[in-house]
């Protein structure tokens, strides 16, 4: 208590620009921080907004006694190394009374500060600092692992003749960082594509004398530094993404990631052997920290310009984590851990992320920090049984099923992960100079090195739709991450029967929304006129398109958030009409679908062959869903939609409609995880 006491009056005490301690005046000189809370980008119209304001840290499923430590840890008897969450953001007041209370801070970021090990019976007192609402366990860094691009419909092929590629898309002008155990750029598959890269590894002020005995020294924090890869990891996820295909003689090979035009930055946060301890790292705290620190510098710098590079190629526009971090509770995290919070925060500063949902398998308990994270996209791994065809895709035996953990936030949908999924099995990687046998980066380099040793993992699956993420970026670089994450998930093959049918009528626990399509994905945000006026909580599906003596076209639309205020259709380059037979009347409740149909004639179109019609939903205050297309013949009565793919799910949502809809799930906000 006395030492409590001492804080609390030296908190009071605090004001203005402080000066360290005596004895203290070195710690913090080591401890990474950030210049500037990161501002929300201009465009991050309509993000999914929680149905509360009740702040994480009073709501999140992780403290049920709502003492400000995560229950887990309360269990602990051993020292722990943790992190204290802050309800603002934390800076040199936060850092001297941690410090006066014999803490040892570590890193700072922008609502927390990490400390290494922390005694079990100081966890009180690191709760009671003022400011403090959480004491968090750091968590374990955990890293996840031909056909794949044709199979999701980025590059063409005999079975599918049209790819997005085709539509003139392959990433240009686009950079994604790849956050990992860093690239071999030398790979011909990926030369000439590196503009920025960070050392997470060297950087970290424990990880320095290490470094400097080895040579090394610390890294460079403005982009310039390029780090090798001594493990194969990074550079197979960087080659999935970004992948040329090409070798050292000039040979073209199949071997090509989904966005061959893209540029990479390369963040390094894993060492040759994966995740710690080995190499530089002594402990698990230290790679945990050296993760979040890779992170952070993402954060920190997502819009510099980059040393030496061309300014259209400056900032990060994606970002692709093949690793999660384990949360150590039963159950799994709820999107409010330190980790998936970081996420969140490169969303809400306009960066896209692409992150892997976990290797656990159908029996997993929940998901982990980083793949809990809200705003992300999460994918899952599908075994594609090395065939471009889709129809015999399968989920793969080790990709974790959903749905996550929940917040309580009263939202249900953020708890409905995966989002995607995509190929990940047996995949033919970018080698590294780790794999060859043949190189060192210390003497040698990857340069030489082709593709070989297949690998499986949602790893694997995740840098493949970051790919198709940079697609997206190329056709509408005005696109924010919601509306990439909707496009994604509204245009996805559905896959498996609904898990909650009440709730949403597409999403499976293992599938996620259903399988990534590259080349609809491409048409949708082609065709995507307004971006600024789309709300990501109205949704429209084209369900059906049938061709005989008329033309019936069927769907349904809901709100996740608000309501609907009409269903409307524009055919070709026509104005927008309401549709003209609703199943319901207007409005629904929020939550509740509304089956709908539009029935032309023959005689109502204005020519005889292909024509396209649009469907939006409409809100009450102007703003629309995303707007889903269907071509269809005038003469000859055969159809193409993108709603196509829809037709096994039509009786399961008939079943749905026919009961009391959807609104007593959303009221309870809650999710039982199903029983298989």
């Amino acid at each position: 208590m006395r030492r409590l006491a001492a804080v609390l009056l030296a908190a009071l005490m605090l004001v203005g620009n402080l000066q360290l301690p005596a004895g203290a005046a070195s710690e913090p000189s080591a401890i990474q921080s950030v210049s500037e809370p990161p501002q929300p980008a201009d465009d991050t119209a309509l993000l999914p907004a929680p149905a509360t304001a009740v702040p994480w840290w009073e709501r999140t499923s992780r403290d049920s006694d709502r003492n400000g430590i995560v229950d887990w840890l309360e269990e602990q008897t051993e020292p722990m190394a943790v992190g204290v969450s802050y309800s603002y953001q934390p800076g040199q007041r936060e850092l001297e009374l941690l410090l006066l209370a014999d803490f040892e801070p570590r890193l700072l970021l922008s609502d927390a500060v990490l400390l290494g090990n922390v005694t079990p019976e100081h966890f009180a007192l690191a709760a009671s600092l003022p400011g403090v609402v959480m004491v968090e366990p750091y968590g374990k860094v955990e890293f996840y692992g031909d056909v794949q691009t044709p199979a999701i419909r980025a590059k063409n092929s005999t079975v599918y003749p049209t790819g997005a590629w085709d539509l003139g898309y392959t990433g240009k002008g686009i950079n994604i960082a790849i956050v990992d155990t860093g690239i071999d750029n030398e790979h011909p598959g990926v030369a000439g594509k590196f503009v920025a890269g960070y050392d997470a590894v060297c950087y970290m002020h424990t990880d320095i004398p290490r470094c400097l005995l080895s040579g090394t020294g610390s890294r460079e924090d403005d982009g310039s530094f390029d780090p090798d890869d001594g493990n194969q990891h990074g550079t197979a996820c960087s080659g999935m993404a970004t992948a040329t295909g090409m070798l050292a003689d000039g040979t073209l090979t199949d071997y090509q990631g989904a966005a061959p035009d893209a540029y990479l930055v390369d963040v390094k946060i894993g060492s040759d052997v994966g995740a710690g301890p080995f190499e530089n790292y002594l402990t698990e705290q230290e790679a945990y920290e050296s993760a979040m620190n890779g992170l952070q510098w993402v954060i920190d710098h997502r819009d510099d310009a980059w040393p030496g590079v061309d300014e259209a190629n400056s900032g990060i526009d994606i970002v692709s984590l093949s690793w999660g971090i384990t949360s150590h509770e039963d159950g799994g995290s709820d999107g409010t851990d330190m980790h998936s919070r970081r996420l969140d925060e490169v969303t809400d500063a306009g960066v896209v992320v692409s992150v892997a949902a976990g290797n656990s398998g159908p029996d997993n308990d929940g998901f982990s920090g980083m793949g809990a994270s809200s705003l992300s996209v999460t994918v899952g791994a599908l075994d594609d049984h090395n065939t471009i065809e889709r129809d015999d895709d399968t989920i793969a035996s080790y990709s974790s099923r959903g749905p996550r953990r929940d917040n309580n936030d009263g939202y249900p949908y953020n708890e409905l992960k995966p989002d995607v999924s995509a190929p990940g099995s047996n995949i033919v990687q970018a080698e590294g100079c780790y794999t060859s046998g043949t190189c060192h980066n210390i003497f040698d380099d990857a340069s030489q090195n082709g593709y070989s040793g297949r690998g499986s993992g949602t790893s694997y699956a995740t840098p493949s739709v970051a790919g198709v993420m940079a697609l997206l970026l190329e056709v509408n670089p005005d696109l924010t991450p919601a509306l990439i994450k909707e496009i994604l998930r509204t245009t996805a093959e559905p896959r498996g029967e609904p898990t909650y049918p009440e709730l949403d009528p597409f999403w499976n626990r293992d599938f996620g929304w259903g399988l990534v399509d590259a080349l609809i994905a491409v048409e949708e945000a082609e065709l995507l006129e307004d971006p600024e006026n789309v709300d990501v909580e109205l949704q429209a599906y084209i369900l059906e398109t049938q061709t005989n003596d008329s033309i019936i076209i069927s769907g349904v639309s809901w709100a996740r958030l608000g309501n609907v205020s009409a269903v409307q259709y524009r055919l070709d380059d026509g104005p927008w009409r309401e549709v003209p037979e609703y199943s319901v009347e207007l409005p629904q409740p929020t939550g509740a679908y509304i089956p709908w149909s539009i029935s032309l004639s023959a005689a109502e179109l204005a020519f005889s062959g292909e024509h396209t019609l649009f469907v939006r939903a409409m809100g009450t205050n102007g703003t629309h869903s995303l707007t889903p297309h269907t071509n269809f013949q005038a003469d000859g009565f055969t159809s193409e939609s993108n709603g196509s793919n829809l037709l096994p799910i039509i009786m399961a949502i008939a079943l749905v409609l026919g009961g009391a809809i959807a609104v007593v799930a959303y009221r309870s906000g809650r999710l039982t995880p199903p029983r298989d």
